[in-house]
């Protein structure tokens, strides 16, 4: 473990105080959320004021308001419409995702098409998605829309690539790559392009702000690949292997089966056959453990990260800018 890296309780703490200093901007983020809730038609006004109530971390409008509040440009009621339309169609996807992967709880709640049927938790996130790019279509930058509009249609292919290959046990780590730089990655790449034209960078440092929020993307997809084997975690839960479950080959596997013996891939690959089954889950996790898969898998998670950090200590030096840099680099020990 890199030694500029501490303890997960101590991640917790950078992102509560990093919130704390957006807070301002974070509640304008929920109004502009909870004005699209209400205006939603018949039972979907209710059923998306519900799903707002559960709001997560909102990582992504973190890591956009600090970026912003680097520069000298900052536009509060922009960055938070904007802001709100990144959180519009990361639910909306949220939503679908559930739909796709037959996927019963998140976040140990029940998801929308339990709640509430497959054809209602469709139009929800249809009109949830919809209303995100109304909220920024009149921005006057035209790269803002551009680039949200991007992430999404990026987010889509990687769905479908992630369904093409689903099951396959020979998934290459350029095809994963391919997979989590859009599925994931691609919307945190829009907020750090987004947040580097509000906080009015120049060209240059826009596309750094970029390719430091894609960066900031890959590596949260890849500690939630470890967190869905229960890495770290003292025991495991139903709510583990939940990739492994809808067929989903993630880097720690890749990983594994990339050094493996003929011996040891038949192993594996007979116990992915019965993941369900808590005896398999347990000798998975095991052998990818003695193996080093996990750690080999984080060490890449926290490569990426410190990849952007020139890109972090060229920003002017500012609270905002503290909080961001600290943000990224302890995300990768994270525990939820």
């Amino acid at each position: 473990m890199n030694e500029t890296l501490v303890k997960s309780a101590d991640y917790a703490a950078v992102l509560s105080e990093a919130r704390a200093f957006v807070a301002p901007g974070l509640e304008r983020v929920q109004y502009r959320m909870e004005a699209v809730a209400l205006s939603a038609p018949g039972k979907l006004s209710g059923y998306m004021q519900d799903l707002l109530t559960r709001q997560g971390k909102r990582i992504r409008s973190t890591f956009l308001l600090l970026l912003a509040q680097t520069g000298r440009q900052f536009d509060l009621d922009r960055a938070a419409r904007i802001c709100a339309a990144v959180e519009l169609i990361h639910l909306g996807s949220l939503i679908h995702d559930d739909i796709i992967d037959g996927s019963d709880l998140r976040r140990n709640e029940k998801t929308a098409h339990q709640r509430w049927g497959n054809r209602m938790a469709v139009l929800l996130g249809d009109y949830i998605l919809a209303k995100a790019m109304e909220l920024i279509w009149s921005d006057p930058d035209s790269r803002i829309p551009l680039s949200l509009c991007r992430a999404s249609s990026r987010l889509i292919k990687a769905e479908v690539l992630e369904i093409e290959r689903a099951g396959r046990a020979d998934l290459s780590m350029a095809e994963y790559e391919e997979i989590i730089a859009g599925k994931t990655a691609a919307l945190f790449e829009a907020c750090g392009e987004c947040g580097a034209i509000l906080a009015g960078l120049d060209e240059n440092d826009v596309r750094r702000g970029a390719t430091q929020g894609r960066d900031f993307g890959i590596a949260f997809q890849i500690v939630d690949d470890l967190l869905d084997f229960g890495f770290g975690a003292t025991e495991l839960d139903k709510r583990t292997f939940s990739d492994i479950k809808n067929g989903f080959l993630t880097l720690p596997l890749i990983l594994f089966f990339s050094d493996a013996t003929a011996d040891e891939r038949h192993r594996m690959s007979s116990l992915l056959a019965n993941a369900q089954a808590e005896s398999s889950q347990l000798a998975i996790h095991s052998l990818l453990n003695e193996s080093g898969a996990f750690q080999r898998a984080l060490e890449m998670a926290v490569e990426r990260i410190q990849s952007g950090q020139s890109f972090l200590e060229s920003l002017s030096e500012s609270t905002a800018a503290f909080h961001l840099r600290q943000l990224c680099l302890l995300m990768t020990e994270r525990s939820v």
